[in-house]
């Protein structure tokens, strides 16, 4: 993504660049329940499909640079099938598109690999405590790995994977800016501190953000800062960054600044008109080689011992996520299907039960499929491929397009 815009004003209220900030809710699951603003489940979350079509018509609509940031409601590697899935096809389908995500910091370890295969832009690490007794007073509990943690512990992972989060990102090249919830009877005496952390770990700034309280929330009464002390907790991150220690040169997370981008109306999008992104059918076809690369993907395969694919779609008491990537392939876990007697006739059973098996995935993969199947699953944009045989060898073919579509 070719970013040179000229100098804006720091006076100036109104961004002078050009550069878009589609900033989207595409994360359904929270990591850590959090005290000052608990997980609403109620919350409306963008989908892959929708994320993709706002994209497209951003690209259509907008002129200059585009960056997609994705924000919550929860932490988007807590769902990593939707998420890395909507990476993915971005980095397919729009290239030019900077994408970014916002975490908590624990699950950055897991999946570093594919977010790097599926053209990760840039983080923004939350880190809203540096000490014990301040992390305490954040969080209530963590869920982890299929884990609830308690309260100490969910504090000291809060505290011990921000840091690790930081050396990831600075040891992959990753880069990084970390974002601070300044909340006035918790941490305003922590803000040195917490900057101090960021820039040793590699992270190119700080940004302090308001305590905006939710009613009911336990940190309720924590209140809002005023206009001067978060003006001061402000200059004092930015004192410890000051730029003039490491040059006048932009970097990636300066660019995508909140003060320097313009954040795209998601109303207007909705207003763009869907065929205008489609591709022009005329465009030349790009001839396949003896080999394709693999595209990074999202797929569902129905395995008995995630060995072999060896199972019927309608026989299938499972499905296996893989998250294929270039250089990888990874198992994220397995989605139950319904004991449904219905399925041994049509494949699916109930269709909406069936659905929340196979949503974020790009391909489903078995031995044999139902007419029914087929046709839901194409409905919904997922590809039904029937092949058998070890798993790795039949998820690479998918990757590479060499296998065929069930009919």
């Amino acid at each position: 993504m070719d970013i040179d815009p000229p100098d804006s004003d720091d006076h100036d209220a109104r961004p002078a660049l050009g550069i878009w900030r589609l900033a989207l809710p595409a994360a359904p699951r929270p990591l850590f329940l959090r005290r000052d603003r608990p997980f609403d489940p109620e919350a409306p979350v963008v989908d892959v499909p929708d994320a993709l079509r706002y994209v497209a018509s951003a690209r259509t609509s907008l002129r200059g640079p585009l960056v997609l940031e994705i924000e919550g409601p929860g932490d988007p590697l807590a769902s990593p099938e939707s998420v890395l899935r909507l990476l993915s096809l971005v980095h397919e389908h729009h290239p030019d598109v900077l994408t970014g995500l916002v975490i908590d910091g624990p699950l950055l370890a897991e999946y570093t690999e594919e977010l790097e295969s599926f053209g990760l832009g840039y983080l923004v690490l939350r880190m809203d405590a540096a000490t014990l007794r301040a992390a305490e007073r954040l969080v209530a509990a963590v869920d982890y790995k299929g884990d609830t943690l308690d309260r100490p512990e969910a504090a000291r992972l809060l505290l011990e994977e921000g840091q690790r989060a930081l050396s990831i990102a600075r040891r992959e090249g990753i880069p990084l800016a970390v974002r601070t919830t300044l909340i006035p009877t918790v941490n305003a005496r922590e803000i040195e501190a917490l900057a101090k952390l960021a820039r040793e770990g590699g992270a190119e700034r700080l940004d302090v953000v308001p305590h905006i309280p939710v009613p009911g929330a336990p940190l309720a009464r924590g209140g809002q800062p005023g206009a001067s002390e978060l003006e001061l907790a402000q200059e004092v991150a930015a004192k410890t960054f000051d730029r003039a220690s490491r040059g006048g040169d932009r970097r990636v997370t300066d660019w995508v600044h909140p003060g320097r981008s313009r954040l795209v109306n998601l109303d207007e999008l909705d207003a763009v008109d869907v065929l205008r992104t489609l591709p022009d059918p005329d465009m030349g076809v790009r001839t396949a080689t003896l080999l394709p690369r693999r595209q990074p993907q999202i797929v569902a395969v129905a395995s008995r011992d995630g060995t072999l694919i060896d199972s019927t779609l309608a026989a299938a008491a499972q499905l296996r996520i893989y998250a294929v990537t270039e250089n990888q392939i990874r198992c994220l876990g397995t989605r139950v299907l319904e004991e449904n007697p219905r399925r041994r006739y049509d494949g699916i059973g109930d269709a909406r039960t069936f659905l929340k098996a196979v949503v974020g995935c790009r391909a489903v993969v078995s031995t044999a499929y139902s007419a029914r199947a087929i046709t839901l699953l194409r409905a919904m944009g997922i590809r039904p491929l029937a092949a058998a045989g070890p798993v790795d060898a039949v998820l690479d073919r998918v990757a590479r397009g060499t296998i065929r579509i069930a009919t």
